[in-house]
């Protein structure tokens, strides 16, 4: 028998406003359980759900379209019946009632295709209301996974109510339905604008793809000018454009900011700061510079930008080299400072919120001549920098900015992360700024240093983590890109050997979280080929495929031996260290490009022994694999200690206090990590052959 799915009529609901991208919960009826009379008639599909795949939660089902939810675990779930047929193709709006006494971290929402739910068509909600007596209306707009395919027979919802914790969350009258005139109306200007970014994808790539007669070949920036230098095409005339961040080269018909070019072959020298350019005195270190060819009112471009081949250092400290590939990743507690000492740990990871940095307009510094506020993450991380100073420890800060915050993307639409506002010149100015100050903070042993940049983020996992709205790759990367770029062109005039990093899932050729990451390093590569090469390199997160289970030398079987593996894990990882030799990926044509695997574990489910031992034997893999590998740098291990706000997840070195253990006791993982590189190392190794099933370590190293 084929799940209940009917075709009914529902009363749109005047007053409700519609929300296309983040839903927010709308409380249609003044918190009162009687419905608001109905001005339209509306076709709808009611959904039931169902007790099968119920995970850390119960379903009762109260009849009526009725459910109580109650979470006792983590990662809480339920899914709705299957569609028994498909969806007409007006059938946008997905809505709900609502009502839960505790706090919610978050909703999330997946609209699984052929039944099967992934995140990249999955939507996470943050701003549901909570500790809620009556009930309050949802609902959104689900244009975009329709796009992905969803609304075919078999397809269903799948719900999940917070992260983890207990809580009873009630929900009714479940529907998906067709769109009102005003929703379709909203609908319509919406995705005119997602058909804008998929023209603007393929103009990007088109660009990279371009070979272009006319060059701009070397870009130096000194103290107070600008040189540029290149050759154009033929006769007419020509001009160089002056292309700075917030604006986008491919989309642009006449470029605001040019020189007259004479001559096939030219040297440009420019001043290099210009006041009171769209509101900001602006430094041309970060412009990017073109030949556009006129042609009546219109340019058009005759060359590849390029960017800063050559900046004036303000100050230039010795490179602070690795002593050892074992690190350990962000804390702050003095068992973490004793830990860097005593595993002789070479590397760690910090987080910084810049938002918490640099938090706005003020009087605290001064940059591109506007006035800001300094936050109260300076205190969080002078006080890493200053602990690590005497130990020679390399440190790489994760540049973060919360959704919702002063940095947050206009086209966000959610995640816990946003990718950075540099769509205006106010907003490049900021960011600048927040890097700027890091920059020239943390760029000496007086605090002490910051000397690898990891931008954002999981990026490949747009949505999630770096969040700038729906968007194809090419948009997405060209506006990360310009981030890394900003940050590179900061930080390399106060330390010649600092380096940015791009942050990647251990999704290789998959593209669960939204983005194939290979994908993402192949583009990097062409735009660094196109618009000149810079200091970059990859901050990997080679997780098990399965975070919570320890045991990936048994399970994760689509992480293979080729480069063309779905997934790159503690078990393949020849193939990262592979892509970084290839002589196509080298920095220039002639340097391997820094690789650091900058957040990775395996977990213990629990802290029973066999958990417990199935973690440590996963540590001594992890290490035992990058000490030989010789494209891989540093590996620095995530958690420092277990977080009970990580989703369930121990995959630290300490515990966190529960039965017999307490808080920051140290696991067998701990004692692994810390033999690692030392003369104790194969005493403590080698009694987890065992657990994995083989007789040596050298089994577990694969050529190809």
């Amino acid at each position: 028998m084929k799940p209940f799915f009917r075709f009914f009529c529902l009363a749109a609901i005047a007053s409700a406003a519609f929300i296309s991208c983040d839903p927010k919960p709308l409380d249609d009826d003044g918190g009162s359980d009687n419905p608001v009379k109905p001005t339209e008639e509306l076709k709808y599909v009611e959904l039931n759900l169902v007790s099968n795949g119920c995970h850390a939660l119960e379903l009762e089902d109260s009849g009526s379209g009725s459910y109580v939810l109650k979470c006792n675990g983590a990662d809480p779930y339920v899914y709705s019946a299957k569609l028994s047929e498909s969806l007409e193709e007006n059938m946008q709006i997905l809505e709900f009632e609502y009502k839960c006494a505790e706090s919610i971290d978050e909703f999330q929402i997946f609209f699984a295709v052929k039944g099967s739910p992934t995140e990249a068509n999955s939507n996470k909600y943050t701003n549901l209301q909570s500790n809620t007596a009556d009930y309050v209306k949802f609902k959104c707009d689900m244009g975009k996974y329709r796009l992905n395919g969803f609304g075919k027979e078999g397809d269903r919802l799948r719900f999940d109510p917070g992260n983890s914790g207990s809580r009873t969350f009630y929900i009714r009258n479940i529907r998906i339905r067709e769109m009102d005139a005003n929703e379709k109306k909203i609908h319509d200007e919406v995705y005119s604008k997602e058909e804008k970014k998929i023209y603007m994808a393929e103009h990007l790539e088109k660009y990279l793809n371009t070979s272009y007669p006319s060059s701009v070949t070397n870009v130096t920036v000194t103290a107070d000018k600008v040189k540029v230098e290149g050759s154009v095409s033929g006769s007419g005339d020509y001009l160089l454009a002056d292309v700075t961040p917030w604006q986008d080269i491919t989309e642009l018909a006449k470029f605001p900011y040019t020189t007259k070019i004479s001559g096939k072959n030219f040297s440009i020298t420019l001043d290099r700061y210009v006041n009171g350019r769209e509101g900001i005195n602006y430094d041309r270190v970060f412009s990017k510079w073109a030949v556009v060819k006129v042609d009546g009112n219109s340019h058009i471009l005759d060359s590849h930008a390029r960017y800063a081949d050559e900046v004036a250092a303000i100050s230039s400290p010795a490179p602070l080299e690795l002593k050892t590939k074992k690190g350990i990743g962000a804390g702050d507690h003095s068992y973490y400072f004793n830990d860097i000492r005593d595993m002789n740990a070479g590397s760690i990871t910090m987080n910084v919120l810049l938002n918490n940095m640099v938090t706005g307009k003020g009087s605290d510094y001064q940059y591109g001549g506007v006035n800001y506020s300094i936050g109260s993450t300076r205190d969080y991380v002078d006080n890493i920098t200053s602990s690590c100073k005497s130990m020679g420890t390399v440190i790489s800060a994760i540049i973060l900015c919360q959704t919702n915050s002063q940095y947050k993307d206009p086209e966000n639409d959610g995640g816990y992360y946003t990718m950075p506002n540099i769509t205006t010149a106010e907003a490049f100015n900021m960011y600048a700024a927040a890097l700027e100050y890091m920059a020239k903070r943390y760029s000496s042993n007086d605090i002490g240093r910051i000397s690898h940049w990891i931008m954002h983020n999981e990026v490949d996992s747009n949505s999630e983590w770096t969040n700038m709205g729906s968007q194809p790759m090419m948009r997405f990367l060209d506006r990360y890109v310009k981030s890394m770029r900003i940050c590179y062109n900061i930080v390399r005039q106060y330390d010649q050997n600092a380096a940015v990093l791009g942050s990647y899932t251990h999704c290789w050729t998959a593209a669960d979280g939204g983005f194939s990451s290979r994908k993402m390093l192949e583009k990097t590569v062409q735009y660094s080929k196109a618009e000149g090469d810079f200091w970059w390199g990859v901050a990997y997160h080679p997780y098990p495929q399965s975070l919570t289970r320890p045991e990936f030398w048994e399970n994760d079987n689509s992480s293979t031996y080729s480069m063309d593996s779905p997934y790159v894990t503690f078990k393949n990882l020849e193939v990262l260290s592979k892509w970084a030799k290839t002589a196509d990926n080298l920095y220039k044509g002639e340097k391997k490009r820094i690789v650091f695997l900058s957040e990775n574990g395996t977990n213990s489910p629990s802290y029973e022994e066999s958990d417990l031992v199935k973690q440590a034997a996963g540590a001594a893999w992890a290490w035992k694999k990058v000490s030989r590998l010789d494209g891989i740098d540093a590996v620095q291990w995530h958690n420092w200690a277990d977080n009970k706000d990580e989703g369930g997840l121990r995959i630290g070195l300490r515990t966190f206090a529960e039965g017999s253990f307490k808080n920051l006791d140290p696991k067998p993982a701990w004692y692994v990590w810390k033999a690692g590189g030392t003369s104790e190392e194969d005493a403590v190794f080698n009694q987890y052959l065992p657990t994995i099933g083989i007789g040596s370590w050298d089994e577990i190293m694969h050529e190809f």
